[in-house]
Order: structure tokens, then sequence, then C-alpha cells
């Protein structure tokens, strides 16, 4: 009864006045309100505000994978072994390594979500990238600079292993090019990006990082970031920040390897066309047919409006029926880059690095989980 006549004292003059209110007049100024809002959600659409938010819902966000309380967990990269658990090897330092060194590290899992730390794997080797060979063994590519035959020599070289920790370094260089990614002092002595005619020639490639590692039919394929200059003629002379785009290489043995033709994902291809940076791929193949994920967004030292760098950002998705053709998913799939993406079962596994607060250029490793389509399995 006191709940009644509340209701009659107090809320039902309230909602009469506002009704009295609303007729003088004012609806009109709804309609305008309206007619703003619609506005401002057409731009926000336009400009991609929504990307941030709007990830696949199809990519479930599992927690926290590795946090390393260090800078050990860059570029994850996980190879299956021939017991049905997972190897992972990410590159950069712990607290005991010198600040210089970039070197590569294991952690170990059985079920994909609990990791073990089993340590160093090799000195001085960034980039790491693993295929487990027909016998069973481990092949595990990385990048490495040094000087030889009277040159400094740059490139991707290979170790292998019986048991994912304890490698044997491979003579030589698998594929020689590049000197790794620039850094903004040395920005002046990259070459511009240009297009890529034909097969493309060897000695175009000034640098090259992020590899990625995958059996195919007839070989392997490795693929990987080059890394170019803005063009100042497009951008300005002082917009001098790093361009990055997609390519790759095939071996029939895994030893001996050559160019692929062409561009896999090229800078500003559509329908990513505002992003400048197309990087850190990882390849899975599935039945409808290989799956690439992929960062996409902006260089860190590119001049840039707020929206574009927190709204459009994030690891992308293309398909491609042979590995070299990629057709881009216009939405990103989920946060985060450096993703190492595996399949378990009826589901994609996805562990992007996460920026560390308290620890600039460092990552810990989140992971996200979806299942297959009945196209995919």
């Amino acid at each position: 009864m006191r709940a009644s006549r509340i209701v009659k004292k107090i809320v039902l003059p309230e909602i009469s006045s506002m009704m009295e209110w609303m007729k003088k007049d004012d609806w009109k100024w709804l309609g305008v309100g309206a007619l703003v809002l619609a506005g401002l959600l057409g731009l926000a659409v336009y400009r991609g505000l929504f990307r941030y938010v709007l990830f696949d819902p199809a990519w479930n966000y599992k927690g926290m994978a590795v946090e390393p309380g260090d800078c050990s967990a860059g570029n994850p990269e996980i190879v299956e072994l021939t017991n049905g658990c997972l190897m992972m090897y990410t590159h950069g330092q712990t607290k005991e390594s010198h600040p210089s060194e970039n070197n590569t590290y294991a952690r170990s899992s059985c079920d994909g979500k609990t990791w073990k730390w089993e340590g160093l794997v090799l000195k001085m080797a960034s980039m790491p990238t693993a295929v487990r060979l027909p016998d069973g063994r481990i092949r595990l590519y990385f990048m490495r600079g040094g000087e030889g035959n009277g040159k400094i020599m740059n490139g991707i070289k290979s170790a292998v292993s019986t048991d994912g920790l304890k490698f044997v370094e491979e003579e030589g260089y698998r594929f020689e090019a590049g000197a790794g990614a620039p850094r903004p002092d040395e920005m002046s002595k990259v070459r511009e990006y240009y297009k890529v005619e034909g097969k493309g020639k060897v000695e175009d490639i000034q640098s090259l990082a992020h590899l990625s590692v995958m059996a195919v039919e007839g070989g392997y394929r490795i693929y990987f970031d080059e890394s170019m200059r803005a063009d100042p003629k497009k951008y300005g002379e002082d917009k001098a920040w790093p361009l990055w785009r997609i390519r790759s290489v095939f071996s029939p043995d895994g030893l001996n390897w050559r160019l692929d033709p062409g561009v896999r994902i090229d800078v500003e291809q559509a329908p990513l066309t505002l992003l400048q940076r197309s990087s850190n791929a990882t390849v899975v193949k599935l039945k409808d047919g290989y799956h690439m994920f992929f960062f996409a967004g902006f260089s860190p030292w590119e001049d840039l409006t707020a929206w574009k760098r927190l709204t459009w950002s994030g690891t992308y998705e293309a398909v491609s029926q042979d590995g070299l053709n990629f057709t881009i998913k216009n939405w990103p799939r989920f946060p985060g880059n450096d993703a190492a993406v595996i399949r378990r079962g009826d589901k994609l596994l996805a562990y992007p690095g996460r920026a560390q607060a308290a620890r600039r250029g460092c990552s810990d490793i989140v992971m996200f989980e979806r299942k297959l389509t009945a196209k995919e399995k």
C-alpha cells in the first residue's frame, strides 16, 4: 500500500509533468538529436571506430597463457611434438641476459593452456619458427647476422633437435637477405616502398623479420616480413616511418630456399587501404584452404591521429587456396599482434602478444580460441 501511494503521489505526477514539457514544441528537438546521433554513428562506421570493439565474437578470450616477468616472450611460434604436446619458441632477453642479446627460449604444454618454462634454446638467435620433420625431429629456423667471405651477412639459419630443446646448428645460411627490422635512426638508409615485378629479386630485400614456417605440398614455406620506408613523395619529406608487408620463400627439402614470386599481403592492400603495416603472419592449413592470421596496423613511429591507432589495429585473417594469393577478411579477428595460431582437434588456438605495462617493448602472451566451422574441418 505504501508503494502504491508513492507511485500515485510522486511517480505519476512526474511522468505527467514530463509529457506536458514534451508537448511544448520539443519533439522537433528530439528529431534533430536523432539525426545528429545517426550522423555520428555513420561517421564512426566510416572511420572504423567500431573495429576495435567488434572483433569476431567466434574467438573467445581464455586468459593469460604466458606472463614471463621479463622480455623473453616475443614472437611466439608453436610446433606439435610426436607425443602430441606442444613446444613454444619465443625470442628476447631474460633478466640474466645482456641487453644486447636476442636469444631463443622454449616453453612446453600438453593442454595448450599451461606453459612450462624450458629455458634457453639458442643464443643470439631471433625470430624463431619451427616445423616437425617426417622423421620426428624439429627443425628450428631463426635470424642471425655475422661475417663471412669478407662481407657482412644476415638471413635465415637453422638447427635441428630430436627433443625440441637441444639443438645442433646446421652450417651456413638457408636464405641470405636483409638486416633485420630497422631502428628509427636507420630509416634514412632503408629503401623506399617498391612494387615487386614478376618473381622479384632477392637483392631488393633490404630487411626481413618475423618468420613463420609450415609444411606444404612438395616442401616447406616460410612467411616473413619485408620492411621498407614510406615514400616521402607520397607522405612528405619528414615521414620516414617503416612499412611492412608479407612475402615468402619456398624449399623442397627445408635446406635450399628460393624466393616466391610476388607479395602475400602488400602495404595498403584492400580492404585495409589505410593500414601501412601488415606483418607477423602465421598460416594454418584447413579443409577449405590456407588461413593466414597477421597483424595489420601502423608503424610505431608513424605520425597518427589517435582514432586510427586505437581503432583499426589488430589481428586480421586472409584466406588462400594455394598459400600464395590471399583475400583479406575486412574485420579483425582478435586484438594483439605477433600471434601464433595452431589447430587442436576441432578448434583453433591463438596466442597473440600483449604489451606489458611495466616494460616497454616487452610482451605477455594471451590466449583465444574458436571452433572450426563445418567447411574448415
